[in-house]
C-alpha cells in the first residue's frame, strides 16, 4: 500500500510529526503546497496545525476529494487545545460532512506558537503520535 504523509506547517510542529511519520511508515512525505496528485496513493494521511479555528486541511481535502473519495484518508489536526476543547471541535466541524463521514480523524498536541527550539523538543515528542500509527498500522 502506498502511503502519503501531506502537511501544512506554519509553525514547524506538524512538520516534525509528519517527519516522524513518514518515517514511520515508509512514506512519502509532502508540502500541501506540492501535493498536486495525491490520486497515485492508496492511503493519504492529511496534516495541519489548527490556527484561529482554521485548519488548512480543510480547503485542500476539499479540493482534492473527486480523487481522494474511495482511498484511506486519514487526517491530523495538531494544535494546542484538547480533542474536548469546543475550540478543536468546531475545527472539525469546518470538514464538511459528507467527507467527515469518510475519514478518520485524530486531534494531537501541538506546541504554542512562537516557541524557541528547545521549547518544541519538551512540547512535542513521538509518543503524541502514537494512536495514529496503531491505526495505520492495523494495531
Amino acid at each position: 500500500m502506498t502511503t502519503a504523509i501531506i502537511y501544512h506547517s506554519v509553525f514547524h510542529t506538524t512538520e516534525q510529526y509528519a517527519r516522524w511519520l513518514a518515517e514511520a511508515l515508509g512514506a512519502e512525505l509532502l508540502p500541501m503546497r506540492k501535493a498536486d496528485n495525491p490520486a497515485r496513493f492508496d492511503r493519504v494521511v492529511i496534516m495541519s496545525g489548527t490556527y484561529a479555528g482554521g485548519m488548512p486541511l480543510v480547503n485542500y481535502m476539499t479540493k482534492q476529494w473527486p480523487v481522494l473519495q474511495g482511498k484511506v484518508v486519514v487526517v491530523v489536526a495538531v494544535g494546542a487545545a484538547p480533542p474536548d476543547d469546543p475550540m478543536s471541535q468546531a475545527s472539525y466541524e469546518k470538514i464538511p460532512a459528507e467527507i467527515r463521514a469518510q475519514i478518520t480523524y485524530f486531534k494531537i498536541h501541538g506546541a504554542r506558537p512562537f516557541s524557541n527550539k528547545e521549547q518544541l523538543t519538551t512540547q512535542i515528542t513521538k509518543e503524541h503520535l502514537d494512536e495514529v500509527l496503531q491505526y495505520l498500522r492495523g494495531e
